[in-house]
């Protein structure tokens, strides 16, 4: 039994009492609801169901030929085979819990969410009793606290890659030099992943960072080549069996007989590092995320820096942007995410950008963060200072 899946598995009765549903079933097939990795580390083939109850019970329906590994997981109480209908199977077990809720991962806010497809959720329709169609709820507020509520396991894992992440950082540094382009920078960082038997925590593949000398946007890194003078963005995920980290550096190519980068840019890592520290002292369990991001917001406003463009922070887990609360404005297009309550263990970035996009020096600096009973703890290992390349 896997330790990180028995947490998980802890959480969802926790919270199913705690929003008096009486079960969750979870619809799979060919991996199609990420939740079953999260929940139970499975793969699914066939027509596959887990189904939770508040009572602590733990159920699988899968075919003959599937049912041999969730039985050898020790996850569940009971796991039933079936061999032609599924639904004669999933019936008789549903029936016989007659549970007043069914939760099912759908969600019309919440992509992490919206787990189940509509064909599931049709066939679902079509084979259940129609008693128990009637009963079917929607399991976001259960799947959201899973997703954004770390376990024990699940913390040390992402800690894991923030240390893969950093090193790597470090090993980069000391081969930067100018005359290199975004692209060659990049390689190094693809090459260091791959004899660590990492991959990158965006795309799960041994693929590009952010690299940018200019144009700062989410884009791939191309022949710009870098220059004495020149600052440098880059922006890494690494994945650790299966959570990753999301850490941000800057670092500057000093010009002949330079020490230290120009006192404007200096002047705006000190804004950007202020921010960071402002919400990390900040943040309690029970806030919700804008009043975070208005704090890093205001900040750098009233000392004349220009506005953050995108959320302040956002949490890691499974994923980069792993859903939940952000730490965010309260613009339209995040939705009601900034609004989300922060609890204790949730794991986020904080990056309050400054940009400028006339060629000036800009500033990303992105930190992970755990969250406890008062306040913010570091995961990473903070940039205090630009990253200085002779």
């Amino acid at each position: 039994m896997s330790k990180l899946h028995e947490e998980k598995i802890k959480q969802a009765i926790t919270y199913l009492n705690e929003y008096d549903l009486d079960s969750w079933l979870i619809f799979s097939s060919e991996g199609s609801d990420a939740a079953v990795n999260l929940m139970t580390g499975l793969k699914t083939v066939g027509n596959t169901f887990f189904i939770f109850t508040r009572e602590g019970k733990k159920y699988a329906v899968a075919s003959i030929i599937d049912a041999q590994e969730s039985e050898n997981s020790g996850l569940f109480d009971e796991v039933f085979k079936y061999s032609n209908n599924a639904d004669e199977v999933l019936n008789a077990l549903m029936m016989r819990l007659n549970p007043r809720h069914i939760a099912l991962n759908y969600s019309q806010s919440d992509h992490l969410c919206d787990g189940l497809t509509r064909g599931k959720y049709l066939w679902l329709s079509e084979k259940l009793d129609k008693s128990l169609v009637s009963r079917f709820v929607s399991s976001e507020k259960v799947l959201k606290k899973i997703r954004s509520i770390k376990t024990k396991s699940e913390v040390e894992k992402i800690v894991k890659a923030i240390e893969i992440t950093t090193d790597i950082y470090e090993s980069i540094f000391n081969k930067l030099k100018a005359g290199m382009t975004e692209i060659q920078v990049a390689e190094m960082f693809v090459a260091e992943m791959k004899s660590r038997g990492v991959t990158n925590g965006i795309t799960n593949k041994l693929t590009y960072p952010m690299v940018l000398k200019e144009k700062i946007a989410h884009r791939e890194p191309s022949d710009a080549v870098i220059q004495k003078g020149d600052f440098l963005i880059m922006d890494f995920s690494v994945n650790y069996e299966g959570y990753v980290s999301d850490i941000a550096r800057t670092a500057y190519f000093l010009k002949e007989n330079e020490t230290e980068a120009p006192e404007s840019m200096r002047m705006r890592f000190d804004a950007v590092y202020d921010a960071i520290t402002l919400v990390k002292e900040s943040i309690r369990p029970g806030m919700q995320g804008y009043q975070l991001d208005d704090l890093a917001r205001k900040h750098l406003l009233d000392i004349g820096m220009p506005e953050i463009s995108h959320a302040t922070g956002h949490q890691i887990g499974r994923l980069v942007h792993d859903g939940g609360a952000l730490l965010g404005p309260r613009w339209p297009r995040y939705g009601s995410a900034p609004h989300e309550t922060i609890e204790e263990n949730m794991v986020f970035t904080i990056e309050p950008t400054i940009l400028y996009s006339n060629g000036e020096y800009s500033i990303l600096t992105e930190e992970n963060i755990v969250v406890k009973e008062k306040g913010g703890e570091f995961l990473s290992k903070r940039q205090e200072k630009i990253v200085l390349i002779k």
